[in-house]
C-alpha cells in the first residue's frame, strides 16, 4: 500500500479532463470515482456511449486508476418509490463500472431519515427496516452478477450499518462474495468513543480486516463536536490505522475524502509520510 488516491468529487467541477489535470497536478493516480465531474448526474438514467467512451479516452490518457465507482442511493428509503428509481439507477451504474472496466461499486446502505440518508433515524433499528435493506440487496445482487462487480458497503454512523459487528452480520445475511468491505477508520467511531481509540480500531478490523477491498483516510475531530475533518487535521490515529491495514495485506490505494481541493497536498503529504515509515 504505497499510492494515495482521492474521491474525485474533491475537485467540484464537471469538467473531466480539468479534473484529471487538477489530480496530475496533485501526484495523484487512484480515485473513487463520481460521475459529476464528467458533466453527468451521480446516478445518471440514461448515458450515451459516445460518453463513456471519452471518459475511457481521457482516462487512458491520463493514465488514472478508477478504484471504484459512486453508487450511492438509500438503500432503506423511506419513500418507496424513490428506492425503486434508486435500484434502476443502480442497475446502470454497474453496466457503467463494468464499461469502464472499474471494479468496485460503492453503496449506501441508507437511513429512514427523510431529510437525508446521511442522518440518523430510529427507525433504522427496526426489523422492517432491515426487511427493506435485505429486498433493496436482492435487487441490486442480481445487477452486480450480470456486470460481474463488487458491492462496497461502510460502516456510516447514521446508516442501517452502523458498526462493525452489524456490517458483518449484513455480509453472512447476503449469502453473496460481492459484498465486501470499504474501510474507513473515522467510520468506526461513535460519540463516546475517543478514549476508546485503539480498542475500537482494533476491534472494527478483527471483524471486518478480511474483507476489505478499499480503504479510505478522512480524519475524526473530538473536539467540541465530533465531526469529519482533511486527514491529518482530526484525532485519528493513523499509524495504527494503516499499520492494521497493512496487516490485512490490503495493497490498495488510500483514498482522501472529506477535505477540500485546497487541503488536498497537506494530508496527502501526511499521509505519505505514515505510509513510507
Amino acid at each position: 500500500m504505497k499510492e494515495i488516491g482521492i474521491f474525485s468529487r474533491t475537485y467540484e467541477i464537471g469538467d473531466l479532463e480539468e479534473t484529471y489535470r487538477r489530480m496530475t497536478a496533485n501526484g495523484i493516480t487512484h480515485t473513487q470515482f463520481n460521475l459529476s465531474n464528467a458533466g453527468l448526474p451521480s446516478l445518471p438514467e440514461h448515458v450515451a456511449e459516445t460518453k463513456l467512451e471519452e471518459i475511457r479516452t481521457l482516462t487512458a490518457k491520463y493514465n488514472i486508476r478508477l478504484d471504484a465507482l459512486s453508487g450511492t442511493f438509500n438503500m432503506i428509503d423511506p419513500d418507496e418509490e424513490a428506492r425503486k428509481k434508486g435500484c434502476d439507477q443502480f442497475k446502470l451504474q454497474c453496466q457503467i463500472a463494468r464499461y469502464l472496466c472499474i471494479p468496485i461499486v460503492t453503496l449506501c446502505t441508507g437511513s429512514k431519515n427523510k431529510e437525508s440518508k446521511w442522518k440518523w433515524h430510529e427507525d433504522n433499528t427496526k426489523q422492517s427496516s432491515w426487511d427493506d435493506l435485505m429486498r433493496t440487496t436482492e435487487t441490486i445482487l442480481k445487477y452486480a452478477d450480470d456486470n460481474d462487480v463488487i458491492l462496497g458497503v461502510e460502516t456510516e454512523a447514521s446508516n442501517i450499518i452502523c458498526s462493525p459487528e452489524i456490517a458483518r452480520k449484513y455480509m453472512d445475511a447476503s449469502g453473496s462474495d460481492r459484498i465486501k468491505i470499504i474501510m474507513d477508520g473515522a467510520n468506526l467511531f461513535h460519540d463516546g468513543d475517543a478514549a476508546d481509540m485503539e480498542k475500537v480500531l482494533k476491534e472494527g478490523f478483527e471483524i471486518l480486516g478480511r474483507d476489505i477491498v478499499l480503504a479510505h483516510a478522512k480524519d475524526i475531530s473530538f473536539k467540541g463536536n465530533t465531526e469529519f475533518v482533511a486527514a491529518g487535521q482530526g484525532d485519528l490515529d493513523f499509524r495504527l490505522y494503516i499499520d492494521l491495514l497493512k496487516k490485512t495485506g490490503y495493497e490498495g490505494a488510500l483514498i482522501m475524502h472529506g477535505l477540500s481541493e485546497e487541503q488536498i497536498p497537506a494530508s496527502k503529504k501526511f499521509l505519505e509520510e505514515i505510509l513510507n515509515v
